[in-house]
């Protein structure tokens, strides 16, 4: 026959310092974390991706994938912290058992943080940066990314290690003298990672433009890293440039959207007539129509008078950036032959007039 005294004088019986009460207690307790992990889980993985699946973003299909399996893991790490603070343990073993456990929430709760930033990042960020006008440059969504990303996970390592005992003013402090000395180490290093984040952020330039820095270097924009921007001349050198002269430098982007632009002026005789100059004009304007590796409109135009010349300046685009130095050198000679044609010539200055002559 069944007897409450006896079952009651069993539950009474204390192993390893605890009565078997505190023990079921705990048992039941953890068995009650499985249990709500495994419901949390079966709630996301099924219900919740069912109503998800019905919207028009993938943005919640996403997060309910990659959030399902860290919150049902702190649900049931959250269960064991309960059952922790249930029976009596020493002292000393009771505290290290409760600072694995808030260990293991943090490392689990950076993890989801670390998931919910990478959706965040592909599904919204990343757009918008495509979209903005100008496009913003994926390496500064990267950058951003990595930045939220590690500074998520510091701020939850610093809690677990102060949760753990350790002294973290301490190591805070001796981080911050230690990363002073990098610094002061790393100078150009860390000039060069913030040039190139101001050339991100700004945009003066993207991939493919042909620029010039600072008279000094000119070519067409290969790639650019963290710490150094790499362009390719005309004669196929490449250049390495540090993103900190570039940053400081004054630049000359000869891009444009129908292609790169060329300006040229040809100095022509100053004493040719107005008919002339006309005709000259009409010229260049004849030879950029007739070339189909220009793209879009062209200007052409008296800009000036020299001491012994009358500028004709000339602005055009190539459609193709491959092909602009085969247009530079047909344009100027195609004009040069048909200005000869005419009896257009070219100026000669007035000291090397007075020698011929003479």
């Amino acid at each position: 026959m069944f007897n409450w005294h006896d079952v009651n004088v069993l539950l009474r019986e204390h192993y390893a310092g605890n009565s078997l009460r505190k023990w079921l207690v705990v048992v039941g307790l953890v068995l009650a974390g499985v249990i709500a992990a495994l419901f949390v889980r079966f709630v996301l993985t099924r219900l919740l991706a069912r109503l998800t699946a019905h919207t028009e973003t993938k943005l919640d299909d996403r997060l309910v994938a990659a959030t399902s399996m860290p919150l049902a893991f702190l649900t049931f790490f959250a269960f064991a912290h309960a059952a922790l603070h249930v029976p009596r343990l020493p002292d000393r073993l009771h505290e290290m058992v409760l600072d694995a456990n808030a260990v293991a929430m943090a490392l689990i709760t950076a993890l989801l943080v670390w998931r919910t930033l990478d959706v965040l990042f592909d599904e919204l960020m990343t757009p918008w940066a495509q979209r903005h006008e100008p496009p913003i440059n994926e390496q500064v969504v990267a950058i951003a990314r990595a930045a939220s990303k590690w500074t998520a996970v510091a701020f939850l390592a610093v809690t677990a290690l102060h949760r753990a005992g350790f002294d973290v003013v301490s190591v805070i402090t001796g981080l911050g003298i230690g990363g002073v000395a990098v610094a002061f180490a790393a100078q150009e290093t860390l000039g060069n990672i913030l040039g190139a984040l101001q050339i991100m952020t700004d945009q003066p330039f993207v991939v493919g433009d042909v620029i010039r820095i600072d008279n000094d270097y000119s070519g067409r924009v290969l790639r650019m890293g963290l710490r150094s921007t790499r362009l390719i001349t005309t004669a196929g050198v490449q250049i390495i440039v540090p993103n900190k002269k570039i940053a400081a430098a004054v630049l000359q982007n000869f891009s444009h959207p129908n292609g790169l632009v060329k300006d040229v002026t040809f100095q022509l005789d100053r004493l040719l007539t107005a008919e002339q100059l006309r005709q000259a004009k009409t010229i260049a304007e004849e030879v950029l129509r007739d070339d189909p590796r220009i793209a879009g409109d062209f200007s052409v135009s008296l800009s000036g008078y020299g001491d012994w010349s009358s500028n004709l300046r000339v602005i055009y685009c190539v459609a193709k950036l491959q092909d602009a130095t085969a247009t530079g050198h047909d344009v100027l000679l195609a004009v040069r032959e048909r200005l000869a044609a005419a009896g257009i010539g070219l100026a000669v200055p007035s000291v090397v007039q007075a020698a011929l002559k003479a």
